[in-house]
């Protein structure tokens, strides 16, 4: 039996599906409504920002990350079509183009997957990949069978204007090109840091935590005072037998800044200030253990510890220890290479240490803040997954943290507050409508596609009759005819692959009335959360506070048009 809730009250009570009800507290945003942000999530915009060593080598300022995203969200900004629609964001820093296998870039092609992503928009080809076969394949039959919008800003390319072989011939040239430039630049890259560090340089952005750069030399790292005794503190308290829980919790009693924050400070990072002023990290088992691992403190500067097989592959083969290269003696020590290697083998034999769960992020993680402390929950899937607030662990001057919350509750209340909030802000026949005209484009689109590349086989088939009687004419010598004829006809067996793959994707989407999107589905006339998602509670949820086990509050993204509609109704 369905719930019957007022939703336009502040407070109301919705059950977690245990036996149980949570108190739940709304409050809204101000800018657009539910119905905008909903419309805005199923034609969603990816924008994809990479950066790569080759990249800052070159040291092109215009390729940055923050120039990447300016230049693309001004260009959204100037397009009415696109500056309605919801715009997600995909960052890759640090990795090649060459290889697909990048962090957010698998993130935003999951997404596509689950057709939640209708436009994708790179500053140029070579942001979105330098291997040429790849492009290739995403921008002429993976995004086309998705009905995905591709541009690239810089190399005029838009998927809307390019149906057919001109646009995808240009793609593939430029591909090429791009292909090129990555394998030159990385043999440049790798041989100019490896020279440096071999000659004992430290060229990172930051001196590691103990350390400061030289004011005379940036390449030299000397002993920071301070914080040179917060990593002896550490390395004698571990071998002393205490845990790296133990060792946290007192840092953390004593006031001792994390090095995210000394770091902060002592390179007046203001940005960065600003947002730990906010909410100040503690210190925990990943930043002791960090420290702990590091054999920089030795005095030791160590590099080559892994080897690409082929440029461009981002995960490298790791190799054995004494193959690693080494400048021994490069900077003052902090900790003995005796006490180091004693910290080491110490970790080694902690089972409990060294074992990793692999898990999904929670969909609410990020979201879930300590309604006491104002920190964000943290999520573990030991036990019953929870949210707690790690503050109570790692801060006992603090006895008022002791916030835990099952996450499959918290997951069922959002849910259901969502769905109350759709069933009366939105007109759910209106979106279902706008979906089924943007599948009918996409269909059309597709079709349109399909005869493309129908024609241009006709032309291909065409030159190849036409080169035949060249050479019968004796207009063109034998060799002539065979290479011609080679070309032709490996351009024919690729583009008949793909109309067989076109033809069965038109085919699919021929069937399909109103596109699926993950977590949502449209049925006619009313639209039903089938469950959460990180995107979905990304575009509706601003944070939810948690003061109790009962009790928290759920701050929305969209304004409140229950007081809007009350306020007008008023004389």
């Amino acid at each position: 039996m369905e719930e019957k809730i007022d939703i336009t009250d502040k407070t109301i009570e919705i059950d977690t599906d245990k036996g149980s009800a949570i108190k739940v507290t709304m409050s809204y945003g101000e800018q657009s409504t539910l119905e905008e942000l909903l419309i805005a999530y199923l034609e969603q915009i990816a924008i994809y920002l990479r950066l790569s060593k080759e990249d800052e080598f070159v040291k092109d300022e215009s390729n940055s990350i923050t120039n990447q995203r300016a230049f693309i969200r001004g260009f959204i900004n100037k397009n009415k079509e696109l500056r309605k629609m919801s715009v997600m964001e995909f960052v890759d820093d640090g990795y090649s183009g060459k290889n697909m296998d990048r962090p957010d870039m698998q993130r935003m092609l999951d997404l596509v997957k689950r057709k939640q992503i209708s436009c994708v928009i790179v500053k140029d080809f070579s942001r979105f990949s330098r291997d040429h076969i790849e492009q290739g394949k995403y921008i002429e039959q993976i995004f086309p069978f998705m009905g995905v919008r591709f541009i690239a800003i810089n190399d005029n390319y838009d998927s809307a204007d390019y149906v057919g072989g001109i646009g995808e011939i240009d793609v593939a040239f430029k591909g090429i090109m791009y292909d090129f430039f990555s394998e030159e630049q990385s043999s440049k890259v790798s041989l100019t840091l490896d020279t440096k560090r071999g000659n004992g340089k430290y060229i990172a952005t930051y001196a590691p935590y103990g350390y400061v750069k030289s004011p005379e030399d940036k390449h030299k790292l000397v002993v920071d005072e301070f914080a040179s005794q917060i990593v002896k503190r550490i390395f004698k308290e571990f071998l002393s037998g205490k845990s790296m829980y133990k060792i946290s919790e007192g840092l953390n009693r004593d006031g001792i800044d994390t090095p995210g924050v000394y770091i902060a400070m002592q390179t007046e990072s203001e940005k960065q200030l600003a947002r730990y002023r906010e909410k100040k990290p503690l210190w925990n088992n990943v930043a002791i253990g960090r420290i702990l691992e590091n054999e920089q403190y030795t005095g030791t500067m160590i590099y080559s510890r892994f080897k690409i097989e082929n440029v461009g592959d981002k995960h490298a083969k790791a190799l054995p220890k004494d193959e690693w290269k080494r400048v021994e003696n490069c900077h003052e020590a902090i900790i003995s290479k005796e006490d180091f290697e004693k910290a080491a083998a110490m970790r080694k034999g902690n089972t409990c240490a060294s074992a990793k769960r692999k898990h999904e992020t929670h969909c609410l993680t990020g979201k879930m803040i300590c309604g006491n402390c104002g920190h964000r929950l943290s999520h573990t899937y030991a036990g019953r997954p929870k949210y707690y607030c790690a503050n109570h662990y790692l801060d006992k001057t603090d006895g008022k943290c002791n916030i835990s919350v099952l996450d499959a509750y918290m997951e069922s209340v959002v849910k259901k507050a969502l769905q109350m909030m759709i069933d009366v802000l939105v007109d759910s026949r209106k979106v279902v409508d706008m979906q089924r005209e943007k599948q009918a484009e996409r269909l059309k689109q597709a079709e349109k596609h399909l005869s493309d590349m129908e024609h241009s086989r006709e032309l291909i088939e065409k030159n190849l009759r036409e080169a035949y009687e060249s050479y019968k004419l004796g207009m063109t010598d034998k060799e002539t005819y065979l290479e011609q004829r080679k070309i032709y006809e490996q351009m024919l067996e690729r583009l008949r692959e793909n109309i067989e793959k076109q033809r069965a994707a038109v085919t699919k989407m021929a069937d399909v009335d109103v596109p699926e999107v993950a977590g949502l589905e449209m049925l006619e006339g009313q639209l039903k959360l089938t469950g959460l998602n990180r995107e979905m509670v990304d575009a509706f949820v601003e944070e939810i506070v948690v003061y109790a086990k009962d009790r928290v509050e759920i701050k929305w993204k969209f304004k409140d048009e229950f007081w809007e509609t009350e306020k007008a109704r008023k004389p």
